[in-house]
């Protein structure tokens, strides 16, 4: 069988490194790992995990990112985590889940669903305003965004949210299940002006 290269990049963050493969996992995605989905859905982040001290690893084509939280150095841990990628590999299970791979794909049909309705009619309504909102992060059917200009900081924001901007997402959206504000209404260059 054909020897398997792995280079291995360890990342500004002395917690994290990753691991680069010939060959990609998965063609789309980003699958992310914890101890516990890792034992049902992915049979190669099953394996890392059967390292003492890892606590999240990420596939992303041909990348997997590992983070730990021993004080191992990553030139002996990286050792460890090649071996279990390489049996991963020639194990001939499922690297990675139908189940994960279907929920990863509606949350990226979702979020760009969600950032076509925000650039072509929310936003170009609320820079009347000198406002804007932008997409930070999709969770199965919930949406998370942060407000910018004239809406950081505005005392109707909250209301501009639910009533308006959540009102014509669901419209466009049906499943959508709610939208959740991280915006710092507090900080920024230049909130409600």
């Amino acid at each position: 069988m054909k020897e398997i290269k792995i280079q291995a990049f360890p990342q500004i963050n002395p917690s994290v490194c990753s691991f680069l493969l010939e060959e990609p996992i998965e063609t789309f995605g980003i699958f992310d790992f914890n101890l516990e989905n890792a034992k049902t859905e992915s049979e190669i982040a099953r394996e890392i995990f059967t390292i003492n001290g890892i606590t999240h690893v990420t596939v992303i084509g041909n990348t997997i990112t590992v983070t730990k939280s021993s004080d191992e150095a990553w030139s002996s841990l990286g050792k460890n985590i090649g071996t279990a990628i390489r049996t991963a590999l020639q194990s001939g299970k499922t690297l990675i889940s139908d189940k994960i791979k279907q929920k990863t794909t509606a949350e990226n049909q979702l979020k760009s669903q969600v950032q076509k309705i925000l650039s072509a009619k929310i936003n170009p309504a609320l820079a009347g305003h000198g406002g804007f909102i932008e997409l930070w992060d999709v969770r199965k059917n919930d949406i998370f965004v942060k407000m910018g200009g004239g809406c950081q900081g505005c005392a109707s924001s909250k209301a501009t949210l639910k009533q308006g901007v959540q009102h014509a997402l669901k419209q466009e959206i049906p499943e959508l299940n709610d939208i959740h504000d991280a915006t710092d209404h507090s900080a920024g260059v230049n909130p409600y002006y």
